[in-house]
């Protein structure tokens, strides 16, 4: 099975759990949505501030700002493919 690297599993635990100001505001891409995501399967998605705030781990696709997936935990967020976008 395809997964991230370690160090890469660890960067996004820590700028989601500590909600890193830096990666939450700042878009090199346009419009800032939250913290961008990257997907094993090559999805892009972000999730927002104000859910990371919440301890809400829902991830919405970048382009059509459709949700694309619900998660009860972090480790579910990440165990389902899911990274922050470096």
């Amino acid at each position: 099975m395809k997964t991230w690297r370690e160090d890469q599993i660890a960067l996004t635990r820590e700028i989601i759990e500590n909600v890193d100001i830096i990666a939450f505001t700042f878009s090199l891409i346009g419009t800032n949505k939250g913290c961008y995501l990257d997907h094993l399967d090559g999805r892009f998605g972000y999730i927002t501030m104000e859910d990371a705030l919440s301890y809400r781990y829902r991830v919405f696709n970048y382009e059509s700002d459709a949700l694309e997936g619900e998660y009860n935990s972090l480790d579910a967020l990440i165990e389902d493919g899911w990274k922050v976008s470096t």
